[in-house]
């Protein structure tokens, strides 16, 4: 792209650009459209139908009939009043269980003693050094009997992958046997 490429197109630019503010700056007159013979009703023949009165919105109920106060030409205030009618229904007003922030979570909801017990930041910053003391001793026993027994069960589960004592002969075979048992069978 060269130099008179870009400045025609910023001319042509600045061009359009002024001769959009100016119709936007000139007042557009309005225009009344004039009465055609066709658009006014004749003195004989029927108009529009009438629309019917609308019931008072306080005697609406679920099984009223709401089109009258759908259509277009009703007021928008009346249209809110009736759909607010409608809804003051109990059936319309079931929590789905879909709302999860509904619950006031301001309220705190104190931990329980059992779960505060084994928090390391609650024995650190909330226990006494007597509490502190006495929570670890606990659970230095507790992780010895803990211990103790992940121990009795790897000694039991390796104990139990061995074959039985029997499985081989006393004597080892002589080299050349060929009628060894099988361990598996």
């Amino acid at each position: 792209m060269n130099a008179d490429d870009v400045t025609g197109f910023i001319s042509r630019w600045s061009r359009r650009k002024l001769a959009r503010e100016e119709v936007a700056e000139t007042p557009a007159s309005p225009e009344v459209p004039a009465a055609s013979p066709e658009a006014t009703p004749a003195a004989g023949a029927p108009s529009a139908p009438a629309l019917e009165p609308l019931p008072p919105v306080e005697s609406l109920t679920p099984e009223s009939d709401f089109k009258p106060f759908m259509r277009p030409e009703v007021d928008p205030g009346i249209k809110q009043a009736a759909m607010k009618q409608l809804f003051k229904d109990p059936q319309f007003n079931v929590m789905d269980g879909l709302d999860t922030y509904i619950e006031d979570y301001g309220v705190p909801d104190p931990i329980p003693e059992s779960m505060m017990k084994t928090l390391y930041q609650a024995r650190q910053h909330v226990w006494s050094d007597e509490e502190r003391a006495a929570a670890d001793k606990a659970d230095a026993e507790a992780a010895v009997v803990a211990e103790a027994k992940a121990d009795a069960e790897a000694k039991a589960a390796i104990e139990a992958s061995l074959p039985p004592a029997d499985a081989y002969p006393s004597e080892p075979p002589h080299p050349y046997v060929t009628d060894v048992p099988d361990p598996k069978a």
